[in-house]
């Protein structure tokens, strides 16, 4: 059940437009954070570069923070709650818990307690779409995807079904399938309409659980069947406008469920999220909406939310490009969410804010961890190894000379600079020729002087536009 089967091998994917340069700085490539690369000389270069004792640290914070906030259960077991601050443990944000150590590859004094928790909240029902799932504490009791799909992929991931305190996984396993929609998709249950975030979920859960399951086939068909060139990203249902967080989560399922899809869709998608992403952005935003087990309209209905963090999401995404990650932007993603030392439940914000929610540390864990992972070289790539660094080329530049591809130093452009400094080359002219005037006495000093007035206000009102336009500068290496 935990098998994962191999992308075939494939050659090199071709460059597309609008990429940049194919050289990457330890795993990264680096290039122009605004475009494909210049030509050497013609703008500066942004290394691309991920320190990784500060990564080390950041990810030890994390879990360190986890340790701090475990809570036992009333009756079995313990865990969290996805509000660090409150004591009472919840199933979803309990098999997040774990998750997090099983991922990072740590021991947690505090694991089978935590199995333990997960376990007894497991649903035994006689109804077979609800017996095997797990509930929320505001789904009224009834197993839904939000909170069986991530359960059951904790536990694929950790490998706990031979456990025999472990929840039973293959009833779970039964519970996604049965739970899916005729249409492909996935709603909380059985009948609701099926949205993204949840496909994505259970196809998550099923890939680690059995990848040749059809269901996943059908997942992937729902998510994938109406992109075209003009709408190659994702929202929260097929008909809603795109978000970067949807787009995304989806482009990291596709990845894990078909890892040799390579489509031009795909790489459009790729484009849009790297078109759309503000490296520095770190909003957290919720997605809410009504569920009704028995259809629109029908009664019980309850609301549920979603916490979304894209940021993080979408540089894990950005690592699973085909051609390979994009240097420039995926360094500048590592230090907005680098930067801040992680020491507690509060560590940025205010309760129900966000910084307080394991949701917000979760993902930007999972990023990190994914971060530790990515491969120093692909397909095809040529690795150099010099005595202090190693330096891996892109398949598709191999048969360019290795320094025609290294950062060079700006070179002086003369019209260039006439361009972006004509205001102050104009005010000299006019000083030179006033002062000439003076010398050979064609006017006096008060003339000069109120000559030269009016170029000095028209020169400053052009600086301060200027200060006020120019686009903030990206920052440098990490």
């Amino acid at each position: 059940m935990n098998q994962t089967p191999q992308p075939p091998r494939h050659p090199a994917p071709a460059p597309r437009p609008g990429r940049p340069a194919a050289i990457r700085a330890a795993f990264l490539r680096p290039g122009r954070a605004d475009g494909p690369a210049a030509a050497p000389g013609t703008g500066p270069e942004i290394p691309a570069a991920i320190d990784m004792a500060v990564l080390a640290t950041r990810i030890e914070e994390s879990l360190d923070v986890l340790r701090d906030t475990y809570a036992p259960a009333l009756g079995t077991g313990g865990g969290w709650y996805h509000e660090l601050a409150r004591p009472e443990p919840g199933t979803t944000a309990t098999a997040l818990g774990l998750l997090a150590f099983v991922e990072a590859g740590r021991p947690f004094e505090y694991f089978d307690e935590g199995l333990a928790f997960l376990a007894a909240r497991q649903t035994t029902s006689s109804d077979v779409l609800r017996d095997g799932g797990w509930a929320t504490k505001t789904s009224l009791g009834m197993p839904v995807v939000e909170a069986t799909g991530w359960i059951a992929r904790f536990l694929a991931r950790a490998r706990c079904d031979l456990r025999e305190d472990a929840p039973d996984l293959r009833r779970a396993y039964s519970w996604l399938l049965r739970n899916q929609n005729s249409d492909g998709g996935w709603g909380s249950l059985s009948g609701c309409p099926s949205r993204v975030w949840l496909t994505c979920l259970a196809l998550r859960a099923l890939c680690q659980l059995n990848p040749y399951e059809p269901a996943v086939e059908r997942g992937v068909e729902w998510l994938t069947a109406d992109r075209t060139a003009h709408r190659p990203a994702w929202g929260p249902v097929p008909a809603a406008g795109p978000t970067v967080t949807h787009t995304a989560f989806v482009l990291v399922t596709l990845a894990e469920a078909r890892p040799d899809l390579r489509t031009e869709r795909l790489l459009d998608a790729y484009d849009w999220l790297l078109e759309h992403l503000d490296p520095e952005e770190e909003d957290t935003w919720i997605e809410t909406y009504d569920v009704s087990p028995q259809g629109a309209g029908a009664k019980p209905v309850w609301r549920l939310a979603l916490w979304h963090y894209g940021l993080p999401i979408a540089l894990t995404a950005m690592l699973r490009d085909p051609r390979g990650p994009h240097g420039p932007t995926v360094a500048r993603v590592f230090r907005t969410l680098a930067r801040g030392e992680v020491t507690g439940p509060r560590w940025n914000g205010y309760p129900a804010g966000g910084r307080t929610s394991l949701w917000t540390l979760w993902w930007r864990l999972e990023t990190l961890l994914a971060l530790t992972r990515v491969p120093l070289a692909g397909e095809a790539d040529v690795l150099h190894l010099l005595p202090d660094a190693a330096i891996v080329q892109r398949a598709h530049a191999r048969e360019r000379p290795l320094a025609a591809l290294l950062p060079h130093r700006r070179r002086l452009d003369p019209v260039a600079l006439v361009r972006q400094h004509w205001s102050a080359f104009l005010l000299g002219l006019v000083c030179l020729a006033s002062a000439a005037g003076v010398t050979t006495g064609t006017w006096g000093w008060r003339d000069f002087w109120l000559s030269v007035i009016l170029p000095i206000v028209l020169a400053s009102v052009d600086g301060a536009v200027k200060r006020r336009r120019s686009p903030r500068d990206p920052p440098g290496a990490l």
